[in-house]
């Protein structure tokens, strides 16, 4: 499995916590999509762009 594979599964999985917590605790708002489409687009450019290079 590739690099940019593995960051991307372990991004996912912190991804379906971050989700977890947004129900647990009834987050709405900007916090969650904070949470969601900030974290998703922060983390492949910042992780798995520089992984790949």
């Amino acid at each position: 499995m590739k690099t940019r594979t593995k960051l991307r599964l372990l991004g996912g999985a912190i991804l379906l916590f971050n989700l977890w917590l947004i129900g647990q605790y009834s987050i709405e708002g900007i916090p969650a999509l904070l949470m969601t489409f900030g974290f998703g687009i922060a983390y492949e450019y910042v992780v798995v762009r520089r992984a790949s290079e």
